[in-house]
């Protein structure tokens, strides 16, 4: 009896990475990262495997702007988002932290604005943050950082990442205000 073909997690990415749109492919090489099915190095074990091959070197460009920390499609899409209308976020999974320095929550993505302060995004996905517990623990989260920080807290769910633009728009006015 013959078995099936398999192929790694990356050997995958290679095939399927030049079949995919921009968004789909850091999307999936994030998730990759965060979930541990891929390390830092397996990006550049596809980089080479993806020499010769059509569009590869639009593919290999895509490498540079994967980042494992994102925890969601959603924040992917998000940073993306932001990067390709020209407010790229300053960091992911940003701590915020009260005026003593303890822990008060954590944000999808950060802006430093001139003055220090932070203009945070937290995307809302509807598998996640739907359900009544994830409401409360987001509504005590978002008055935390309310009271407890100088931080600015721009909330927006899938619908409008999926938008365009709806993002850097807003992250635009809190850097300015």
């Amino acid at each position: 009896m013959r078995s099936p073909l398999l192929t790694s997690v990356r050997g995958s990415f290679v095939h399927a990475l030049p079949a995919l749109s921009r968004d789909t492919a850091v999307a999936m090489l994030d998730s990759g990262l965060h979930q541990g099915l891929l390390r830092e190095r397996d990006l550049e074990w596809i980089a080479a495997r993806l020499r010769g091959r059509r569009g590869a070197r639009t593919v290999r460009g895509w490498l540079e702007l994967v980042d494992g920390r994102a925890e969601s499609p959603m924040e992917s899409l998000a940073r993306l988002d932001c990067l390709d209308h020209g407010v790229p976020p300053d960091d992911l999974q940003v701590e915020v932290r009260d005026a003593r320095g303890m822990f008060v929550a954590r944000a999808d993505l950060g802006w430093r604005r001139r003055d220090g302060r932070w203009v945070l995004v937290e995307v809302d996905g509807r598998d996640v943050h739907s359900n009544p517990a994830a409401l409360f623990a987001d509504r005590d989260r978002q008055n935390a950082i309310a009271t407890r920080s100088d931080a600015v807290l721009l909330r927006f769910t899938g619908r409008e990442v999926l938008r365009g633009g709806v993002i850097p728009d807003q992250v635009r006015r809190a850097l300015a205000a």
